[in-house]
């Protein structure tokens, strides 16, 4: 199965998806830092990396630095932004860092685990899924549209 990191801290809402991840048999890193992060990157394909927004570290790199760099080091990987500070469709595609989408914090974890399912299954291109109207505001970007749908809806 494929490889997911997360960059965040290791407790809480990381700990908990990770363990929920690596039950639907992915294999999950979690790295604390954006250092570790980047050698997670270079040990291996990941196929997705969840950045938190609000990751500090002492380099100064915060997560929307850290997602530009993940999508430059490596094209293959999906990147999705996550964070309890909710992100509109406008603000993501404002940050120009190439993330496909962003998951807001607490997580909803069937809702997660589908969602980030669909994103590995779906063609490299693919960056449109099927969400359900109870959705809790996971945000899509699609490639190949300037629509956004968000918690089921069109904008």
């Amino acid at each position: 199965m494929a490889t997911i990191l997360l960059v965040d801290a290791p407790e809480g809402d990381a700990a908990v998806l990770a363990s929920a991840l690596r039950v639907e048999g992915f294999t999950v890193v979690v790295a604390p830092s954006a250092a570790e992060a980047k050698a997670a990157l270079a040990n291996g394909p990941v196929a997705l990396a969840v950045v938190d927004l609000m990751l500090r570290t002492d380099g100064g790199t915060h997560g929307l630095e850290l997602a530009r760099e993940i999508r430059a080091l490596s094209h293959a990987t999906r990147v999705l932004l996550t964070s309890a500070y909710h992100l509109s469709e406008r603000q993501l595609e404002r940050a120009d860092c190439g993330v496909s989408g962003f998951i807001p914090k607490p997580y909803d974890l069937k809702e997660v685990v589908a969602f980030l399912q669909a994103k590995i299954a779906g063609p490299p291109s693919s960056r449109r899924w099927p969400m359900p109207e109870a959705a809790s505001g996971v945000v899509e970007l699609e490639a190949d549209a300037p629509a956004v749908q968000v918690a089921g809806r069109r904008h």
